[in-house]
């Protein structure tokens, strides 16, 4: 072990020991958190911009790019109109690092986000939580189930405030359409059917730019990980999230947000009986995970569907569940209605109440960093993401085998038929 690396599992160790009081007292010094940002793509660039929005400071970020940093401190300093009388920017620059652990020492660090490619959010998280910082990490959660439940224990050895971006979780109007379905003048829930369409064929955001040359400024290895070694591929740099060694495609991309609707309000949160899988590549032909995918739960009182593709964004992106009493449909961009009918609906017929719905993305940051202060536990647990994406790693099993998995939740284990 190099002294550096013995210095950073030292301090770790003693910093673990800080009791939540003592940590309460830290942050009464100086209210504003000091965050790092662990993987400075689009995605990390949006969560660090809402922390800095709700006032607190980004003093580092990590990236196998730099680019990527100098595109996300521009974001920051542009965010935050610092700038002098000629026009100079006085924003403080934020220190760049090439690798988390480094990140993870700097000083008077209080809290990092991690929004890293799906297959480093495990050992991330882990090193995090070695260094007791308190955590926001991307959703989906893990790249395997094996990979969740490593975090869970790694999570709870501490006393850090975790939040996994399952953001669907902090919006209110989901919290009201739970109560709907739960009440008893919606009768039994019997069918929970939910999908995300989008149009990708106009414009693919992840490919690669054309021309690209900055092949040479990426650290691939280190982007690789533990991942199977290869040359440099920019599908694979750009569009990773449709990369088998990377992550899981759209059935854990997406299901994490779809997937926590239907266990959260169909009062399922342990998880499926069994589930089942189709679809494939139909268009995008660099991808290795599917473009279109159905999946079908048993939630043993329920079953729900699941259908996502990213070809035709006709339907959108939304949600119906089906009572014995009442049904509830909700256009997860706009509102949600509530219809005192089984039957179908005449088009002159009037919802019996409706709501709006409000992107969840600034109250699921703002619910984070007020438990981190508070020291409270946030609305997405660490087990609450692992649950939730244990129902897309199983939906990618059956689809991978062709086959129905069966799952024992209590186990945590897939089980024979």
């Amino acid at each position: 072990m190099n002294p550096s690396r013995r210095t950073f599992l030292t301090a770790s160790a003693s910093a673990v020991a800080l009791s939540a009081v003592s940590y309460q007292r830290v942050l009464g010094a100086n209210e504003k958190l000091n965050i790092g940002l662990i993987g400075a793509g689009g995605r990390g660039r949006s969560l660090i911009l809402e922390a800095q929005k709700q006032g607190q400071n980004c003093v580092a970020l990590c990236d196998v790019a730099p680019f990527r940093m100098e595109a996300t401190t521009a974001a920051l300093a542009k965010a935050s109109g610092k700038t002098s009388f000629w026009g100079v920017s006085t924003y403080p620059r934020p220190k760049f690092y090439s690798d988390h652990r480094t990140l993870l020492e700097h000083s008077g660090l209080d809290a990092v986000i991690i929004a890293t490619p799906d297959h480093w959010h495990h050992d991330v998280l882990l090193d995090a939580m070695a260094a007791s910082k308190d955590t926001y990490v991307e959703k989906p959660l893990s790249k395997s189930i094996d990979e969740g439940r490593s975090m869970i224990a790694a999570v709870r050895k501490t006393k850090c405030v975790v939040q996994v971006g399952n953001q669907r979780h902090s919006g209110d109007h989901w919290k009201r359409c739970r109560d709907v379905i739960q009440s008893k003048d919606f009768g039994d829930l019997v069918w929970a059917k939910v999908w995300d369409c989008r149009n990708w064929v106009k414009k693919d955001p992840f490919a690669p730019p054309a021309n690209f040359k900055d092949a040479d400024k990426i650290d691939w290895k280190r982007f690789l990980g533990k991942a199977s070694p290869r040359p440099f591929d920019a599908y694979r740099y750009f569009a990773w999230r449709w990369f088998w060694d990377y992550a899981g495609g759209l059935m854990t991309d997406i299901g994490a947000h779809q997937l926590d609707i239907v266990q959260w309000l169909g009062a399922a949160e342990k998880g499926p009986k069994s589930v089942v899988a189709n679809g494939g590549n139909y268009h995008f032909k660099y991808w290795e995970t599917p473009d279109v995918v159905h999946g079908v739960w048993d939630y043993g009182k329920f079953a729900a569907t699941f259908a996502v593709e990213f070809v035709n964004g006709y339907d959108g992106v939304g949600a119906t569940f089906y009572g014995t009493k009442r049904t509830l449909w909700a256009d997860a961009d706009k509102e949600v209605r509530v219809y005192d009918t089984i039957d179908k609906p005449d088009p002159k017929l009037k919802p019996r109440e409706t709501w709006k719905v409000e992107y969840e993305g600034p109250a699921h940051m703002k619910n984070w960093l007020e438990c981190c202060k508070s020291r409270k536990e946030p609305n997405s647990t660490i087990e609450l993401g692992h649950r939730v994406i244990t129902a897309a790693h199983l939906a990618n099993i059956a689809y991978r085998t062709g086959k129905k998995v069966f799952w024992d939740a209590e186990k945590e284990e897939i089980a024979a038929k």
